[in-house]
């Protein structure tokens, strides 16, 4: 009779954790991808040049990523305490890995629509692009049980 209950408040035990399980995953929001751009600034940039820079990179975000539909959310973080002084990341969620893609074409869209004179959105995108020296990427899978 002991070995019965015990087997039985086991059986229970595991019953209630699978469940718990299920409606604690079916509630977790779902899994999406992350654009890591590291980019590295020029160095040398007097505090005009860099106040510059972020006026230009704000311009970029106010006319271009924060209109694209499919940008879930974007963080632009610079350099506070790692060995390169240079870095400036971006972190761009999406949905899917599909809509990585589309938003690249979404944001060229965007930047006619921004920049309507061709010279004059290549000049934008030549001063914007002059603040680095180079960059890489990096695509990441969320994982929304070891969120917080």
């Amino acid at each position: 009779m002991k070995k019965t209950t015990h087997l039985l408040s086991a059986l229970t035990l595991f019953v209630l954790l699978f469940i718990n399980t299920n409606v604690t995953n079916a509630q977790t929001s779902p899994s999406h991808i992350y654009h890591v751009n590291t980019w590295y600034m020029v160095t040398g940039l007097d505090s005009m040049a860099r106040a510059e820079r972020d006026v230009v990179l704000k311009e970029y975000l106010t006319k271009v990523t924060m209109k694209n539909e499919l940008v879930i959310h974007q963080t632009m973080m610079t350099h506070f305490f790692t060995e390169d002084s240079r870095e400036f990341v971006t972190i761009t969620e999406y949905a899917n890995f599909g809509d990585i893609e589309k938003a690249f074409d979404r944001d060229g869209q965007l930047e006619k629509q921004a920049w309507p004179d061709e010279q004059k959105r290549k000049d934008f995108m030549k001063k914007m692009n002059s603040y680095f020296t180079y960059h890489k990427d990096a695509i990441y899978h969320g994982m929304p049980s070891l969120m917080k």
